[in-house]
């Protein structure tokens, strides 16, 4: 079988028999793979850390033709250990994963929507970013690196005064043609949705605004995701939650 070495991140890891872990790895060129790292989990193991949720680094992979592969070793490249310290933002990258994995199950390559999801994760661990402003622009670019970019030039009927986003249609809408789906907003969300949706995706947060402006960004930008990939996500919950405590 074949050894192969792919740079990726870890987006879910579980407990795998006596010691082991079972992880799911975000990989370039070969998209949401499952593997495990025996022993990872025993108090002497040298991989502990490194398999370990949000573990960014080259993964040396035997057998990646299997539905799981063997981790044979992994060169870390960075931990977000920032994240790891803060449970408001670990919720959210939870969140942020399993809304990736929704939308591309396994071993369906996406460099695209990896790139996205690492480039959360950064401005999360090492940038002062707003919470509502990464999870709104994570979630729009997401949605349409995954082929359900919405239309923000116009209304469908051809009416350019917008009055709001309907989730439902993926568009904005003038004040006649909008459903119960339908979500006002004002011009200054539309500029930034107009923005979000256009920009490269490297500088998908390189926008600025109000809590207020990225509170109303998020409401649209959830709401899109949860009805285009027809689940509901028990870690967003658990962020809310913790978001309120916190």
């Amino acid at each position: 079988m074949a050894i192969i070495t792919a740079r990726g991140v870890i987006i879910r890891q579980s407990d795998y028999g006596d010691g082991n872990r079972m992880l799911s790895i975000f990989a370039e060129d070969y998209g949401i793979i499952k593997a495990v790292s025996y022993g990872a989990k025993k108090i002497k193991s040298k991989s502990g850390a490194s398999t370990q949720f949000l573990c960014y680094g080259d993964f040396e992979l035997y057998a990646p033709g299997r539905d799981v592969s063997t981790v044979n070793s992994v060169s870390v490249k960075d931990g977000f250990s920032q994240i790891g310290e803060d449970i408001v933002k670990l919720a959210l990258c939870t969140y942020f994963a399993d809304a990736a994995y929704a939308l591309l199950g396994e071993n369906n390559p996406d460099n695209r929507i990896l790139n996205i999801f690492l480039n959360a994760l950064w401005a999360l661990a090492h940038r002062s970013e707003s919470l509502d402003k990464v999870k709104a622009a994570y979630e729009l670019k997401l949605m349409s690196a995954g082929g359900y970019m919405p239309n923000v030039s116009a209304c469908s009927c051809g009416e350019k005064a917008i009055r709001g986003f309907d989730a439902a249609k993926g568009s904005v809408v003038c004040k006649k043609c909008g459903g119960a789906d339908t979500i006002l907003i004002n011009e200054a969300v539309y500029k930034a949705l107009c923005y979000i949706i256009g920009c490269e995706d490297k500088r998908m947060l390189a926008f600025k605004g109000s809590e207020a402006l990225y509170k109303a960004l998020g409401q649209i930008s959830e709401r899109y995701v949860l009805v285009h990939t027809e689940q509901s996500f028990k870690s967003l919950d658990y962020y809310k939650l913790m978001r309120n405590i916190a």
